[in-house]
């Protein structure tokens, strides 16, 4: 007996999307790079949706420091592969799923086949592999993907979205390449909230970019899948809708304030860069 039926089990997104549309999302393909602080949730996101096919991509495994906001980290999880228990968790809601899975994680090796017959690239890998983000964005732009990228910041998110007609990953963000991981760090991440509100209530000593480490929280993360995951199916049903950088949108929900903009210049923006620098004050770097 047959149990999981397509049509029904996507039956209420009926009348948000078109019997053509479901049909355009079931025989859509969607990268979703990093399963791990966003990324599991971004797969069972897209999956609920009824996207039909999937490379995703993460080499790490689940520990007990993941378990405040990763949609794969439990104890029954610790220890094992990320993208394995994230395949399992996403075949349980729709087992007629085509997934590629990249275990290795991604680099100049296997860009091509990760990105290969995609319709939309989701980059949840994590924020300070730098050279990882300019990589798969540079391959998205060479072949006309779009991408989405969000970053979840205290109780809010800062959302960009790359296409062809955007600007440049170098020239948006305009990273020192010779610079330190620190300052190359936080000179995105300003670029990927301009608005920064977090900055209003995240205590600073809790960032140690040396260390690789800043705070995040559950909230904030299913936040950025609402949004992140709503452009991506926009990227594949109502791509016209999209804007790409410099425009941006930052959104945080404890102090209920929303901003899109359009960072002119990218991070070379004189306003940018006076916050660069009071930044690298404030943390010493």
């Amino acid at each position: 007996m047959k149990i999981f039926d397509y049509d029904l089990a996507f039956s209420r997104n009926h009348g948000i999307t078109s019997c053509d549309e479901q049909l355009r999302l079931r025989n859509a393909t969607v990268a979703v790079a990093g399963m791990g602080g966003v990324g599991g949730d971004y797969l069972i996101t897209l999956a609920r949706a009824g996207v039909g096919n999937f490379n995703i991509s993460d080499f790490d495994e689940f520990e007990v420091a993941n378990f405040n906001r990763q949609y794969g980290a439990m104890v029954s999880s610790i220890g094992r592969s990320k993208v394995d228990v994230m395949n399992e968790l996403v075949l349980d809601v729709n087992p007629e799923l085509n997934i590629r899975a990249f275990k290795e994680g991604i680099d100049e090796t296997n860009i091509d086949e990760f990105l290969k017959g995609v319709d939309v690239l989701v980059d949840a890998v994590e924020f300070f592999e730098i050279k990882t983000h300019r990589l798969m964005i540079n391959a998205c732009r060479e072949r006309n993907i779009p991408a989405i990228f969000g970053v979840p910041l205290g109780f809010g998110v800062g959302m960009l979205v790359y296409t062809a007609k955007g600007m440049s990953f170098d020239d948006y963000f305009d990273l020192d390449y010779n610079a330190s991981e620190e300052l190359q760090v936080l000179k995105m991440s300003l670029g990927c909230a301009p608005a920064g509100f977090h900055l209003k209530y995240v205590d600073p000593s809790s960032v140690d970019l040396s260390k690789r480490q800043a705070p995040s929280i559950a909230s904030g993360c299913k936040l950025a899948t609402g949004m992140v995951i709503t452009q991506a199916l926009l990227a594949i049903l109502h791509p016209d809708e999209l804007k790409p950088i410099p425009h941006y949108t930052c959104y945080d929900a404890r102090l209920n304030r929303l901003k899109k903009g359009y960072l002119w210049m990218g991070n070379r923006n004189p306003v940018q860069k006076l916050k660069f620098g009071v930044a690298r004050k404030l943390l010493n770097i």
